[in-house]
């Protein structure tokens, strides 16, 4: 019996019939610190097996089909290639109108999974402690300088023909290179700098984000390293000054009830979410598994999202 994400996977259910497709990459090939990531699709899946298909804010999520496909094979010394598997693996979701997870890994791989949505419009919502902006990268530990560096993956995004610059919004930045910034400035990026984040609300953080994505599907990256080291320190890059896991699913959470709120008074969408992924979780670097606890409880909160997103939850 396969026990995994709360007993709810299906692997022999049919991809049009899934409203949640799991893809693990186990790649850190692209880190410019410390390697751990690539064991994190295992590890998540490991603990899956030990919650209730509930999520904190009750909602049931028993009804949410959902199918992982496990993990795509990679090269972690072929960066390229492994950007087109990841593309390939995932392409066949979308086609089908289900909702990716895509498990990282290191934070190189969102490039590759937002190209398979494509040529559809697309908003990007980017929670994390680096703008992951540069042209090409290297960085303390990285083996070459290269384009698909994890401090690259936003920057190859801006770059695809269905992302308009205009409709991405950073949120949590603390760690960044005078060149990102440069590019923030002349592309117009919307960015909510982890200093002016400390002062928000999660209401606040909300409304911001719903103003942003008023028309446009969007696809959210959740970079573990947004959450301040005490909170995440299985991460590569663990930088000071972030957010708490509280606050994060608090975001999470309130964007649950404006959706209701919209879904119940205007029947339609406040935040139509395409897909999401969780990146930079390392288990080596973790400390009695705090970091992977903290992303398994992001992603129990996105499917009580999704559930609510498909009508799988009462109004």
């Amino acid at each position: 019996m396969d026990t995994t994400w709360m007993g709810l996977n299906n692997p022999h259910l049919p991809v049009t019939d899934i409203h949640v497709g799991i893809i693990g990459v186990p790649y850190d090939g692209s880190v410019t610190h410390e390697k751990g990531a690539s064991e994190a699709p295992g590890v998540l899946r490991e603990i899956s097996a030990d919650r209730w298909p509930l999520t904190e804010n009750f909602v049931s999520l028993e009804k949410l089909q959902i199918r992982d496909f496990g993990d795509v094979t990679i090269d972690n010394e072929n960066a390229l290639a492994t950007q087109q598997a990841v593309t390939e693996a995932v392409t066949p979701l979308v086609e089908a109108g289900a909702v990716p997870l895509v498990l990282g890994g290191d934070h190189s791989i969102t490039s590759a999974v937002v190209k398979a949505f494509q040529p559809k419009d697309l908003g990007v919502l980017w929670i994390d402690s680096h703008p992951d902006l540069m042209d090409t990268y290297k960085g303390l530990k990285g083996k070459t300088e290269s384009k698909w560096n994890h401090a690259c993956a936003l920057r190859r995004i801006c770059e695809l023909p269905h992302v308009n610059p205009e409709n991405v919004l950073i949120v949590g930045v603390r760690d960044f290179i005078p060149e990102e910034l440069q590019f923030i400035q002349e592309n117009q990026i919307e960015v909510i700098y982890a200093q002016e984040l400390s002062k928000m609300s999660e209401t606040a953080v909300v409304e911001r984000i719903g103003q942003k994505f008023v028309n446009v599907p969007v696809y959210i990256s959740f970079d573990i390293d947004v959450l301040d080291p005490a909170y995440a320190p299985g991460t590569g890059v663990p930088i000071p000054g972030g957010i708490s896991s509280r606050f994060l699913l608090d975001v999470i959470f309130r964007l649950f009830e404006k959706e209701r709120e919209y879904l119940t008074n205007m029947s339609s969408h406040f935040l139509r979410v395409s897909g999401f992924d969780l990146v930079e979780i390392a288990p080596p670097l973790d400390v009695q598994r705090i970091t992977c606890y903290a992303g398994m409880s992001v992603i129990m909160s996105m499917f009580g999202y999704i559930c609510l997103q498909e009508g799988l939850v009462d109004l």
